[in-house]
């Protein structure tokens, strides 16, 4: 086995994992909340969820107007990772009239995991507006709404929400936004086709790289690793001093890098990121707690920043092309794969920023594959003991590492698949990461995956990855 003896892990997801809701319509009267989820079922295996599914979809087709039924199949296809499916079959019961908050929370969460956000505010606000403050519920939708006012870069309505208590999981989000003046994610273009290309600086094929990119923060040149594992754009706490940004408040994360050990993160906020054609104006900013670990580059290019457009990430060509979110742009980036249509991989995304889509792992279909693009390692994948456990996987210890690797025969996305390869284990810094979004997190995908499939394409709008066909 290759350079595994001491992997670098330098994801900087699963800083702030926190939960989600959603909804739409004008709320109708109704006194207390009533019913809760669904029911006292914590399966702890996939294998254990799977097997429940053929008998609850049974159940549903027979008695589909039965409530109990109908949630019941909801929760086990919510629980799979099944979202799409999960949200149509929700959507009767988790109305803007239903006192039931269960229904409106799973019907919140799904839509807001499939990037329906306008529907995922309405709905909770209506839970806000039932639960007693102080209460779970209300704090549950206060989180939720934060994080939907977040995706849309709407901080104007995030100041218009209760304060939050110091306990509360989004607290620091929330704070932050309250105090941020202007509307973040302002969108400069040098030139009328309204295209940016950002090239990667370094050899992006050995193990263990990451792409490097220049650009500037208020002026001043900074090289970042390209990470959709992470949230806001990072800068090393050393040069967003030196740059003088203000903080708004403060937060404290926990980081595979960080070797699972909490440090205190300024939050502030930058005049300008230029990125080639491209400057952003009110630019959110983590302070972090970078080279002082033994990091070489400045910071981190994160999903934010590339969900402000239609951005490929260019691999073939050295580059992060970064287009304006529309259909002109969609249209023309389709053109450029020719005659052969892309491969399309629908994903869903929760907290601020992880991303998951479907894909197989040893042949076993339907697992979360949680697409972290910043894993410094030779390998591939990042595994959980759940999914050892799952496909009795071997496990070999690296010496002088907390860190064991797993061989795999085969693995990829749906639609892209791969042979045999290396998953890292012990990675996750987070308590019980395979259950901590409602759904299983099964395997994370990274780096030495994707920059073979030549590149891909992340389409905020569709909620859609493009990646290029294999030839024949």
């Amino acid at each position: 086995m290759k350079n595994v003896a001491r992997p670098i892990v330098t994801t900087v997801a699963l800083a702030t994992a926190l939960t989600t809701w959603s909804c739409q319509g004008d709320p109708l009267p109704c006194g207390e909340l009533s019913g809760t989820d669904v029911e006292e079922w914590s399966p702890r295996l996939r294998g254990d969820v799977e097997a429940a599914l053929r008998s609850r979809q049974e159940a549903f087709e027979a008695d589909p107007d039965n409530d109990e039924v109908r949630r019941a199949y909801a929760e086990v296809l919510f629980k799979l990772g099944d979202i799409w499916e999960a949200n149509e079959v929700i959507a009767p019961l988790g109305t803007p009239a239903t006192c039931h908050a269960g229904d409106l929370r799973l019907a919140a969460r799904t839509a807001y995991l499939l990037g329906d956000y306008a529907r995922a505010v309405a709905r909770n606000e209506r839970l806000l507006e039932l639960a007693d403050e102080g209460s779970d519920a209300h704090a549950q939708a206060l989180r939720a709404l934060t994080l939907a006012h977040y995706q849309t870069n709407d901080f104007a309505r995030a100041r218009e929400l209760p304060a939050p208590a110091a306990a509360e999981g989004s607290a620091s989000l929330l704070t932050f936004m309250r105090a941020f003046e202007g509307e973040p994610y302002g969108i400069e273009w040098t030139g009328e086709d309204r295209i940016a290309h950002l090239p990667m600086t370094n050899d992006i094929t050995q193990p263990g790289a990451l792409p490097l990119v220049t650009l500037k923060v208020n002026g001043e040149l900074v090289n970042l690793i390209l990470d959709t594992g992470g949230d806001r754009l990072y800068l090393d706490k050393g040069i967003y001093e030196r740059i003088g940004l203000p903080t708004l408040a403060n937060r404290e994360a926990r980081y595979a890098y960080t070797g699972g050990e909490t440090v205190e993160e300024p939050l502030g906020v930058a005049a300008t990121v230029t990125m080639g054609d491209v400057t952003l104006s009110n630019v959110p900013v983590i302070g972090a707690t970078w080279k002082a670990l033994g990091q070489t580059s400045d910071g981190v290019l994160t999903t934010q920043i590339l969900k402000q457009f239609l951005t490929t990430v260019d691999y073939d060509n050295r580059r992060i092309t970064f287009r304006e979110r529309s259909a002109e742009a969609l249209a023309e980036v389709m053109e450029a794969f020719g005659d052969m249509p892309p491969v399309e991989v629908p994903f869903y995304m929760t907290s601020t920023h992880l991303m998951f889509a479907k894909g197989s792992l040893n042949g076993h279909p339907g697992l979360n594959y949680f697409l972290d693009s910043g894993l410094a390692a030779s390998m591939p994948l990042v595994i959980v003991e759940e999914t050892v456990e799952l496909l009795e996987l071997e496990k070999n210890e690296i010496q002088g590492t907390p860190y064991y690797w797993s061989p795999i025969e085969s693995h990829g996305l749906d639609g892209l698949p791969s042979g045999p390869a290396q998953a890292l284990g012990n990675v996750f810094v987070e308590s019980d990461f395979f259950w901590r979004f409602g759904f299983m997190a099964d395997v994370l995908i990274s780096h030495q995956y994707l920059w073979p499939k030549g590149s891909w394409t992340i389409d905020f709008d569709e909620m859609r990855y493009y990646f290029p066909a294999a030839g024949p």
